[in-house]
Order: C-alpha cells, then sequence, then structure tokens
C-alpha cells in the first residue's frame, strides 16, 4: 500500500510541515546574523553525519531499509521531535519553576524535562514508522536502526542550535567558538547522545511489534517498558549536574567524565546490536537453507552472502578483475539473492510463484555475469 493511504504519514506530514516553519525561520535568523559560523556548523556536520547516518545504514545486513522510511525518521528527529518537544520543554521548566527553588531547577531542569518530553517525541516517531509501513519492522536491528537515524536527524539539527548559541556569546571569535562547540558536542560527546538513547528505544520497540503472537504481551510491553526507561535513564545521567566537577577541571577529567556518564549505555546499546546482528544472521541461514546447494546459490556464495565484509571484498576484487559492469551486476545478484530470505518470511511457502520469479532472476543475473567475464 502506498504511503498516500496511510493516516500516520499524513499526520507525519502536517507535523512536519508545521516544524518546518518553525526551524526555517530559526535557521534564517542564524544565517543573517552569524553567516559564516552558520555555514562552518553546516559544512562540519555534515563531515560527520553523513558518515555516521552511513554506518547506522549499514547495520542491518540483510535487509537495507528504504530510503524514504530512512529519510522520513531523520526529518521526525530534526524537525517534529525537535520543535514540540522545545515546546513541551519551556512549557515543563516553566512549571517546575513555580513548583521548586529556581537552584533545583537549574542544576536539575534539563535532566528531568529534556528526556522526558524528547525521548518521549522521538519515540512517537518510531510509532508513526511502524503504522506507516509495519512490515519493514521484521527485525531487531530495523527498530535500532530506525531509532539512531530519529535520534542522528535530532543531533543534527540540536547541535546547530548549540553551534549558534556558542557563536552569539563569542567575543568577535565565532568561528573559533563554533570548532570549540564541535570538539564537545561531536568529537567528545556525540556517540553518548539521542542516536544512543532513541537506538535503545528502538531496539525495545521493534521487540515488542515483532514479536506480536510469539511471546507474551506482558514480556513485550515489559521489554519495551525497560528499553524506554534505559533511553531515558541514559539522557536523565547525560544531562545531570553529576561529575560537573569534573568538567568544570578540563583536560582529562573533562574526557573521563563524558565516559563515565556515557559509556555504560554505550556499551549496552552495542550488546544488544551484537545480539539483533546475531539474531539476523541466524534467520537469514534458517530462511536461506532450502535454497543453499542449488543453482540458485551455491555453498560457497551462501558463505560470502552472510558476511557484508565478505561480500563487499567479493566486489572488490570483481571491479579490479573484471571492471565495473561485472561488478554492478555481482552487486545485482547478491541483492537478489538476499531477497530470497526476504521472500521466505513473508510468504511462507517455498514454492510461492514470487519466489520462483526471483529465482529465475538470480539465474539471469548469474548468465549476464557469466557474459561479462
Amino acid at each position: 500500500m502506498s504511503l498516500l493511504w496511510r493516516p500516520a504519514y499524513w499526520l507525519f506530514i502536517l507535523m512536519a510541515g508545521a516544524g518546518l516553519v518553525v526551524v526555517g525561520l530559526e535557521q534564517s535568523a542564524y544565517l543573517g546574523s552569524y553567516p559564516i559560523a552558520w555555514f562552518a556548523s553546516l559544512v562540519l556536520l555534515a563531515l560527520t553525519a553523513i558518515p555516521a547516518g552511513f554506518i547506522i545504514y549499514r547495520l542491518d545486513q540483510f535487509e537495507p531499509e528504504p530510503a524514504s522510511l530512512v529519510a522520513i525518521a531523520l526529518v521526525w528527529g530534526g524537525v517534529v521531535a525537535l520543535t514540540f518537544s522545545a515546546l513541551a520543554n519551556s512549557a515543563l521548566l516553566s512549571f517546575l519553576q513555580n513548583v521548586f527553588p529556581g537552584g533545583v531547577v537549574d542544576s536539575w531542569g534539563a535532566a528531568l524535562v529534556a528526556p522526558l518530553n524528547e525521548e518521549l517525541y522521538k519515540g512517537a516517531g518510531l510509532v508513526a514508522l511502524y503504522l506507516m509501513r509495519p512490515r519493514e519492522f521484521d527485525s531487531l536491528m530495523d527498530g535500532l536502526v530506525y531509532g539512531a537515524m530519529i535520534g542522528l536527524g535530532f543531533q543534527v539539527v540540536e547541535n546547530v542550535q548549540y553551534f549558534m548559541m556558542a557563536a552569539a556569546q563569542s567575543a568577535g571569535g565565532q568561528l573559533a567558538a563554533v570548532a570549540g562547540m564541535f570538539l564537545v558536542r561531536v568529537v567528545l560527546a556525540g556517540v553518548y547522545s539521542h542516536m544512543l538513547f532513541t537506538g535503545l528505544m528502538g531496539f525495545g520497540f521493534a521487540y515488542f511489534v515483532i514479536n506480536r503472537g510469539r511471546v507474551s504481551v506482558r514480556l513485550r510491553v515489559a521489554t519495551v517498558a525497560l528499553f524506554a526507561c534505559l533511553a531515558w535513564a541514559a539522557h536523565f545521567v547525560w544531562n545531570s549536574p553529576v561529575l560537573d566537577a569534573w568538567l568544570a577541571r578540563g583536560g582529562s577529567f573533562y574526557v573521563l567524565a563524558l565516559i563515565v556518564k556515557g559509556m555504560p549505555f554505550l556499551a549496552l546499546l552495542g550488546l544488544v546490536g551484537y545480539l539483533a546482528r546475531r539474531r539476523e544472521a541466524k534467520a537469514f541461514a534458517r530462511l536461506m537453507a532450502a535454497e543453499v546447494g542449488s543453482d540458485v546459490v551455491t555453498v560457497e556464495e551462501f558463505r560470502v552472502l552472510r558476511s557484508g565484509r565478505l561480500r563487499r571484498r567479493a566486489l572488490r576484487r570483481m571491479k579490479k578483475v573484471q571492471g565495473k559492469r561485472a561488478s554492478k551486476v555481482l552487486k545485482r545478484l547478491q541483492r537478489a539473492q538476499m531477497d530470497l530470505a526476504v521472500l521466505h518470511a513473508k510468504t511462507g511457502s517455498p514454492n510461492a510463484p514470487i519466489l520462483e520469479a526471483r529465482r529465475d532472476e538470480v539465474r539471469r543475473l548469474k548468465a549476464l555475469l557469466a557474459q561479462a567475464h
């Protein structure tokens, strides 16, 4: 079904449209006031965000996410979640200032308010993506990837805001201020931020949706609640004044404080990511079992298909030996062979017409590759 028939898509369009007005006006103001610093911010963030997005995208080694949903995830994070959570943050901070002493809110306000609102709106993006394309959430890695992409979008636009605040507070050295903030927020702390928080939430959300009918509702709810709490806790600890004394000392103490506050949660995300990849690899082997050893997928081809590293090595070797055209054909062949696993999962029948058609496509590509030799 086309996205145009999905109500969640139109909700995204409405919210993104409203958010783009706010973000657009904000960025226009930055450009008008600090043009050099603004352009420098975009260049620096592009140099880091694009590789980060590429790495996240490559985490799902067997079934890459559709580009359209990845784009929606980035926009949701950088426009929708950022805009609406900022409004909620302001309202909640105002409320807390009327309830607690000013010193408490100044110290703990960011730790209490931002995790609650920002993780809520970023998590809503995961729900929206699922409602748009429920079949694209068929593995734990899907949730982790979409969550990290939402976090990346949020992180990039938020960093522009911080860079511009640094430029505004500088005594004329705007580029130096931007470079300093880039060092702190991206180089030293980038891996401990929103990509981490929402990646954790995405893992829990994926567990909830892909195990429908397989495990108890109680376990599914408990798991998604646990990972939502972990995302909130990681954000809370990161924003809290804990270890501020170390941060104030600078140097190695500053770096150590960042590691202590962020590394445990990053290690946890790395662990669940590793488990998700292992689960994907086992599922891929199980789904491909009926194909391996046939003319469609040989044993050696299957060995290569199971590893992203080996697939890339085979493509490089083909390009070096047979040329660019042969390498492109091999890439299409690998994709067609891996799609067999996806189709086995979706059809549940080894003789489904769509599977037979894909096997014929694999044979056609093999013949085409043989001609290129």
